[in-house]
């Protein structure tokens, strides 16, 4: 009883929190952002309803083909195939410089394949920023198997990015009543997942990993596989964070979830004479610690692999206080919370002392939370800047310095940027979907439990960008959620499971 009460109020604050948040972003998007790209607000809402209804249509035409089972995977298999000529020819005609980390992990990458391991040592790039060294080391194998070839990089990234997509859309599946044909859609078409195939992002690595895990757990949950996957999914998890940070979240978003929505009994009844009995439906929750023991080993046994390999001089969980530095980054009033010099150059200008960069960067987070006004209004800004930009960033950074720009090249990019309302009303049609979702799931209490922990691995993305150093490309990584979440929204009472295929 007081287990259900729980779930009940849990639900109701989750999606009436989801909801403005979603809510925001649409408004900023409509009403601020798109008009800036010259979309007037009627024009940018017009084809935020135009985006939405294609989505609608593209749902209801592949549900008449699910019973037909090989029209239904040619239908699909054309989609993949056109967002992989896409991503082909996005790749093939802008030449992307790689800059900042980009740069600096494939320069490093290339003297790790020669057998150099400085960037290790102390205060070498890798041994300051430990974070970046395995998606380093992915970069290295790269060089050694194809001659220090970028193109070849970003084969893989177009193969991750395809690997992603169909992921997403078995997990759409999951969240809904059976597999939604939206979401490869919507995946192979977005932008987000065009452009960024050619930066090297560790984020590209990570999605394929985490959301594979996702989905084994969603499988756990709903009882398909038995709750002993959760090893394997604490494992994924790790790999998953070694390549981007974030693992903390999606671990939070599960362990909150099966707690929270999984039905079990913590007493369960005795019958006279009969021995009290574990209930089974207990063994889910339970898991949860092996699958923790799986990410803490993984973690464990990779890092001291290369560490007794002489490779690294500290595990990459030694980041000596640099959470408290992306903190004291994310409260920079003058740069909105984002990456900014100043900051960048603390641990420099301590000597690479990382106790006194734990104090000096205390003392600033201190003074810039100070003025709570200030604050507020920065949360603000940073939140609609993190979460407002409809590719993450994937334009400017795919094209923010080019190696050649021939015309073909030159004619689309120009287009983008006087079209760019195009992107911004795509994903405002997501949030649309997801805003509907929740408005009708709030008064007719139909959502699925397992579509919840999509909004809570969310809300825990929000959290984390409130806090920390914010950038629109940090947001990458949860923008597969966020096209399950609204591929599950659409079309949903006509999905059964009978149906599902």
């Amino acid at each position: 009883m007081i287990l259900t009460k729980i779930k009940d109020l849990f639900s109701k604050a989750l999606i009436i929190l989801s909801f403005f948040l979603f809510l925001s972003i649409f408004v900023y998007i409509n009403y601020i952002a798109s008009p800036s790209f010259k979309a007037p607000v009627l024009k940018s809402l017009a084809l935020t309803l135009g985006f939405l209804l294609i989505f609608i249509a593209v749902d209801y035409f592949m549900d008449k083909f699910k019973n037909k089972k090989a029209v239904y995977y040619a239908i699909i298999g054309i989609i993949i195939f056109a967002g992989l000529l896409l991503r082909l020819y996005w790749t093939n005609s802008v030449s992307t410089i790689q800059i900042s980390d980009f740069g600096r992990m494939w320069e490093s990458a290339g003297e790790i394949a020669e057998g150099n391991f400085s960037r290790f040592q102390k205060n070498g790039y890798l041994y300051t920023y430990p974070h970046l060294a395995f998606t380093t080391l992915f970069y290295s194998l790269i060089h050694m198997i194809t001659g220090s070839s970028l193109m070849a990089m970003k084969l893989v990234n177009i193969g991750l990015s395809l690997l992603t997509a169909f992921l997403v859309y078995l997990i759409s599946g999951e969240l809904s009543n059976g597999k939604k044909a939206t979401a490869i859609f919507i995946m192979a078409i977005n932008s987000p997942f065009i452009f960024f195939n050619n930066i090297l992002d560790s984020q590209n690595l990570a999605a394929p990993v985490f959301y594979f895990a996702v989905l084994l757990y969603l499988k756990v949950f709903k009882k398909k596989i038995h709750p002993l996957y959760l090893v394997a999914v604490g494992a994924l998890l790790s790999l998953g964070n070694l390549f981007r940070s974030v693992g903390p979240i999606f671990v939070i978003a599960i362990i909150m979830h099966m707690l929270i929505f999984s039905s079990y009994s913590l007493i369960q009844k005795r019958k006279k004479g009969k021995p009290l009995k574990l209930d089974k439906a207990l063994l889910g929750p339970l898991c949860l610690v092996l699958m923790l023991v799986a990410m803490y080993v993984t973690t464990f046994v990779l890092n001291y692999i290369f560490i007794w390999a002489g490779v690294f001089q500290k595990p990459t969980w030694d980041t000596g206080g640099n959470l408290i530095l992306y903190i004291n980054a994310g409260f920079n009033h003058e740069s909105n919370g984002m990456w900014n010099q100043e900051d960048y150059d603390l641990l420099r200008d301590v000597g690479f002392d990382y106790d006194k960069a734990e104090i000096e960067a205390r003392k600033r987070l201190e003074q810039r939370l100070a003025d709570k006004d200030k604050v507020l209004t920065l949360i603000s800004n940073k939140y609609r800047t993190q979460w407002g930009a409809g590719d993450f960033g994937g334009l400017y950074w795919s094209t923010v310095e080019l190696e050649s720009n021939p015309k073909a090249t030159n004619d689309m990019l120009v287009w983008l940027n006087y079209h760019f309302y195009y992107v911004q009303a795509f994903y405002s049609a997501l949030i649309l979907a997801i805003m509907l979702k929740l408005a009708r799931g709030y008064y007719k209490n139909e959502i699925k439990p397992e579509f919840y922990f999509g909004l809570i691995l969310f809300v825990g993305f929000v959290c984390l960008h409130t806090l920390i150093e914010m950038q629109p490309r940090y947001g990458y990584i949860a923008m597969p959620m966020i096209t399950a979440l609204a591929a599950a929204s659409i079309g949903e009472r006509r999905s059964t499971d009978e149906g599902s295929v």
